[in-house]
């Protein structure tokens, strides 16, 4: 574990994220890691949440199980988490875990759009399989695996916690994509 860089910082509350989007629990109060996702347009972060591992599994369990099953099998067939353990194991700076997509390994740096994933307990960040960063190719692949029902019900949960996300955030269809 470490400190958690700032990458992984709220840009709208301009610091650490300190409680749960959807309980509103504080992090501090919590027994249990979080968890926070970030996308990104070039170099402006576009949308951003943090929950805690009970509501982020809560949201997982409300997913079809056509879309469990489509997104493991996605992962296990674009994903080798033992590799990147092995490659990594040693290495507790965030940036040579972000350094390429987890899955097709195009370098951020040639990303023009991508998400980046991370698991904290407490202000500590825990290493592997996180941080994690995907490119917009991958994140549209994996979109490509959910089910209508889990896609309706992921725009529920976004209305339910946000305003209006910018147009940025929007995938070619019109929609804001799944950061699981």
């Amino acid at each position: 574990m470490s400190e958690f860089p700032r990458i992984f910082h709220s840009v709208e509350f301009d610091g650490p994220f300190q409680r749960c989007l959807n309980c509103e629990s504080t992090f501090d109060e919590l027994a249990v890691p979080h968890i926070i996702s970030k996308a990104f347009r070039g170099p402006e972060c576009v949308f951003e949440y943090a929950l805690c591992q009970n509501c982020h599994g809560e949201m997982v369990e409300s997913f079809s199980e056509e879309s469990r099953f489509n997104l493991e099998t996605f992962f296990r067939a674009n994903v080798d988490l033992d590799a990147r353990s092995e490659k990594l194991a040693e290495n507790e700076h965030h940036t040579d875990w972000l350094k390429e997509c987890l899955t097709c390994q195009t370098p951020v740096q040639d990303l023009k759009e991508y998400s980046i994933a991370a698991l904290a307990f407490g202000d500590q960040m825990v290493f592997d399989p996180f941080p994690r960063m995907m490119c917009g190719g991958c994140e549209f692949k994996m979109q490509e695996q959910i089910s209508v029902s889990t896609r309706d019900q992921w725009d529920r949960f976004v209305r339910n916690h946000f305003e209006g996300p910018p147009a940025e955030a929007l995938t070619p269809d019109g929609r804001i994509p799944v950061l699981a």
